[in-house]
């Protein structure tokens, strides 16, 4: 007996949330506009599950799709500039040597030194684990594009790894 559209909602849900939540809490680096986005995602896969192919994607890969448009959808609606002289002074400074890093924060800062299609092919790659060639037939590449992307993106996270590890 097959389970009920919301049963099977809720084990895709359940098997896929860490995954989209992670994808969105590294492009967003916010925890509490990452739940939102998450959120919403989950909202919009609910209520467009009936058109939901496995045979195109898995459902994590379907959802994290909806979440990235969702993440674009909060930037415009929350883009603000600011003047520089409004800015705290020490905002935009260096921590000094005496501050200790974790990892999230490293991961943070390394990520920022990436475009956003870059993030994106690293996040993909490294946190939801998909292959190139997986990648390439979602964003319409070439499998040997997005290898190279990816080691082009990997070399300049190295060097700014390499620049932290100096200060």
């Amino acid at each position: 007996m097959q389970p009920s559209p919301e049963r099977e909602f809720e084990r895709l849900y359940r098997e896929s949330y860490d995954f989209v939540y992670n994808y969105v809490r590294c492009r967003m680096r916010d925890d509490d506009a990452a739940e939102d986005v998450v959120a919403e995602a989950y909202m919009k896969a609910a209520r467009f599950f009936s058109k939901y192919d496995p045979a195109r994607a898995k459902f994590t890969t379907w959802v994290a799709a909806i979440a990235h448009n969702c993440i674009h959808d909060h930037w415009r609606r929350t883009r603000q500039t600011t003047c520089i002289d409004d800015v705290p002074e020490g905002t935009l400074s260096q921590p000094d040597d005496s501050t200790a890093v974790d990892d999230r924060d490293l991961a943070d800062r390394l990520l920022g030194v990436l475009d956003d299609a870059e993030r994106d092919l690293v996040l993909r790659k490294y946190l939801l684990g998909y292959r190139n060639v997986d990648i390439a037939k979602e964003l319409g590449m070439n499998a040997s594009t997005v290898a190279t992307r990816l080691s082009n993106a990997l070399a300049k996270m190295r060097i700014a790894a390499v620049a932290l590890e100096a200060q």
